[in-house]
C-alpha cells in the first residue's frame, strides 16, 4: 500500500511541477520501450481543436516521433505551442508533407520550404521541428505509366534538394518508401541501378511501408522488409518498419491491421522487433496513421 501511495504522489508531483506532461501507460510489449516508435498525423486541424488530447494519446501509446503534416493556413503560433508541449513530453515533431504532384509542380516544393524556413527562424529552441519527413510516391502520379523515367529523375533531384535544405536547417531528413522499391530501376543522369539502393546513398532516415497484417512469413512484414533492411545495413541507414491501420477496400484487407485490433497489431510488431532487434539498421517501428490507430478497438 505504501508503494502505491508513493507512486501516486510521484505522479502528482510530476504533473504539478510539469503541468504539460502526460504519463505513459505500462507496456507489456517489448518493442514499445525498446525502440523508436513513430506515427503520422495528417489531420493537422487536431493540433488546433484538441492539442492536449493528441499529446496525451501519443504519450500513452509510447510515441517518440510524430510526422505532422504542414497546413500553412494554420497560424504558426499554434505549431509553436503544440511543439513546445510535445517537447516537454519527449516527443519530437517532424514537418511532414509531400504529394505525387510535387514532382511536376516546383511551386509546391518551394511553398513548403519557404514556410518551414520562416517558422524555424522565428521559433524558440523547444518549438522547432526536429526533421523533415517526405511522403512523395512517384508511382501515384497520373503520368507515371506514360513517362516513369522522367518522373523518377525528378524524384531523385527533389530528394537531393530536400536533403540539402534539411542540412542547412540542421534538421533530420526522412522519407517513406514502399517495400518493393528495390525492384524499381533507374537509368539516367544519376547513374543506373535500383531506386532503394540509390536512396540509401542519399537519405539517412528511411521508413519502409511494409504493409501486411501479419509479422512472420515470406509475405509477412519481416519477409517483405528483408531486402531493404539489408540495404540499410550496408549503407548505415536508420531504418523504420511501418505498418498500416487504415480501413481499406475489401481487396486490400491483407495490408492493414484495421480489422484485427490493437492487441493483435502489437503482438505482430513485437515479433518484428524481436526478429530485427540485433540489427543495427533498425531505428524503429512506425504505425500509419494517428487517426486510424487511435480509432482501433
Amino acid at each position: 500500500m505504501k508503494k502505491l501511495i508513493h507512486l501516486l504522489c510521484g505522479i502528482f508531483l510530476m504533473l504539478h511541477v510539469f503541468p504539460g506532461m502526460a504519463v505513459a501507460a505500462d507496456s507489456k510489449y517489448t518493442y514499445q520501450n525498446s525502440t523508436n516508435l513513430s506515427t503520422w498525423l495528417w489531420d493537422t486541424s487536431r493540433i488546433v481543436s484538441e492539442p492536449d488530447t493528441v499529446i496525451n494519446n501519443l504519450v500513452l501509446h509510447h510515441v517518440n516521433d510524430l510526422f505532422l503534416q504542414i497546413d500553412t493556413t494554420i497560424e504558426q503560433q499554434v505549431y509553436r505551442e503544440f511543439i513546445s508541449k510535445a517537447t516537454v513530453n519527449g516527443i519530437r515533431i517532424h514537418a511532414l508533407d509531400g504529394a505525387p504532384e510535387w514532382l511536376t509542380d516546383q511551386k509546391m516544393q518551394n511553398a513548403f520550404l519557404k514556410w518551414l524556413n520562416s517558422y524555424q527562424k522565428a521559433a524558440l529552441a523547444d518549438e522547432k521541428f526536429k526533421g523533415i519527413h517526405l511522403d512523395v510516391e512517384p508511382y501515384e502520379h497520373e503520368q507515371y505509366e506514360v513517362k516513369p523515367h522522367d518522373l523518377l529523375v525528378r524524384y531523385q533531384s527533389m530528394m537531393i534538394t530536400m536533403r540539402n535544405q534539411a542540412n542547412t536547417l540542421n534538421l533530420e531528413f526522412g522519407i517513406d518508401i514502399p517495400f518493393w522499391f528495390y525492384g524499381v530501376m533507374y537509368n539516367n543522369k544519376y547513374g543506373k541501378g535500383n531506386m532503394a539502393e540509390w536512396l540509401c546513398k542519399h537519405v539517412e532516415f528511411i521508413t519502409i511501408m511494409a504493409y501486411r497484417d501479419t509479422g512472420a512469413g515470406t509475405d509477412g512484414i519481416i519477409g517483405i522488409s528483408a531486402a531493404e533492411m539489408k540495404l540499410f545495413h550496408k549503407y548505415n541507414v536508420k531504418g523504420t518498419i511501418a505498418v498500416e491501420t487504415g480501413r481499406l477496400a475489401e481487396d486490400y484487407k491483407f495490408v492493414t491491421f484495421y480489422e484485427e485490433g490493437k492487441d493483435y497489431l502489437y503482438e505482430q510488431l513485437n515479433l518484428v522487433y524481436k526478429h530485427y532487434n540485433a540489427e543495427p539498421a533498425l531505428y524503429g517501428i512506425a504505425i500509419h496513421h494517428y487517426d486510424s490507430w487511435m480509432a482501433m478497438s
